[in-house]
């Protein structure tokens, strides 16, 4: 991280990390939280061995609600970075529980905007997830964007746009998908990374990619906010920077992503989900990554979701218990180029 930024999140900071300049308000503010995975089955553990609290997940989600509509009229929106519900919910449980966490997640009084995660698609099929999502999607895809200020454009991506998962077995998207970790993986089970070296590690079942199409839209996007000058906030539940996570939570292509994402330099922040531990890094463009701390991994008691206040030159994340306060800058010289 460079100096100059480094100096300013240490003047900036507070005993828990942040601190709000006296008499500055924000533009506006959003409440977010991620990998909320619950279900009604006794917890268990990770690959890694981490707890998942399944049962008590929901209760994260519902402490999250509440606080968010105590100052409801300050947080424009919320936003879920995916994984409402776990695989390891019995199917014939599925639809149920969606919609019982979709209702969870109704009690906040505003809007709400949803991703979709691979825990999602083990659960239910795109055509019946995102109705209940309410993403709106003529070809059940789940990207999409919305400004919510003049000043900012925020882009939901779908990172499980090419995938194994989601779509039906015989559709091209599957197909490809399919191939694809023929090719990169070559374990039996591909969602196991032994053998695969470095960032290769990334090339397993539970993740995906964002296809030739949505890049294209993608880049249109990116078009329009620059001339808009508007910030842009990427969404994926997929992280897009190998420094915020581990390498096997990595999107696919998140190098193709953030090769067209650094050809402009609106995008200022990229949310992501999925890496349940969380992180944080500045790229080498100045682009800010947070990966989300997920409410699965919270001990009874314990929370993790955050709002977010936005600035013109900065955003602060304020987080709860497990999910980290993060003061994030953008970098002048960017704005003047």
């Amino acid at each position: 991280m460079p100096s100059l930024w480094r100096a300013e999140r240490k003047a900036m900071g507070s005993a828990n990390g942040l601190e709000i300049e006296k008499g500055k308000q924000p533009l506006f503010s959003f409440g977010l939280i991620s990998d909320v995975q619950y279900s009604d089955i006794p917890d268990g553990r990770s690959f890694l061995g981490v707890p998942r609290y399944y049962r008590h997940s929901v209760y994260v989600l519902q402490r999250a609600v509440q606080k968010w509509n105590t100052h409801h009229h300050r947080h424009r929106f919320v936003i879920n970075f995916g994984d409402i519900v776990d695989g390891f919910c019995p199917k014939d449980q599925s639809l149920n529980t969606v919609k019982k966490i979709v209702d969870e997640f109704e009690a906040f009084k505003g809007p709400l905007y949803h991703l979709i995660g691979n825990h999602c698609l083990y659960n239910l099929p795109r055509r019946e997830l995102l109705p209940l999502l309410k993403i709106k999607s003529l070809k059940g895809h789940a990207y999409y964007d919305f400004s919510p200020v003049p000043q900012y454009r925020f882009v939901v991506l779908d990172g499980y746009d090419i995938s194994a998962i989601g779509w039906p077995q015989d559709h091209p998207r599957t197909l490809v998908a399919t191939k694809f970790l023929q090719e990169k993986n070559p374990n039996e089970d591909k969602n196991c990374p032994a053998g695969l070296v470095g960032l290769e590690r990334r090339f397993l079942k539970f993740n995906g990619a964002v296809g030739k199409e949505q890049m294209e839209w993608l880049n249109g996007v990116l078009q329009e906010a620059t001339k808009l000058k508007q910030k842009v906030v990427v969404c994926c539940h997929l992280p897009l920077d190998p420094g915020a996570s581990s390498k096997e939570a990595l999107l696919w292509n998140y190098d193709e992503v953030m090769s067209l994402i650094h050809r402009y330099n609106c995008v200022k922040v990229c949310f992501s989900g999925h890496d349940h531990k969380g992180g944080y890094s500045i790229d080498s463009h100045g682009v800010h990554h947070r990966v989300l701390e997920a409410a699965l991994e919270c001990p009874p008691g314990t929370d993790a979701f955050g709002y977010v206040d936005v600035y013109d030159d900065r955003m602060s994340l304020y987080g709860t218990d497990r999910m980290r306060s993060t003061d994030m800058y953008f970098n002048p010289k960017v704005e003047l180029s």
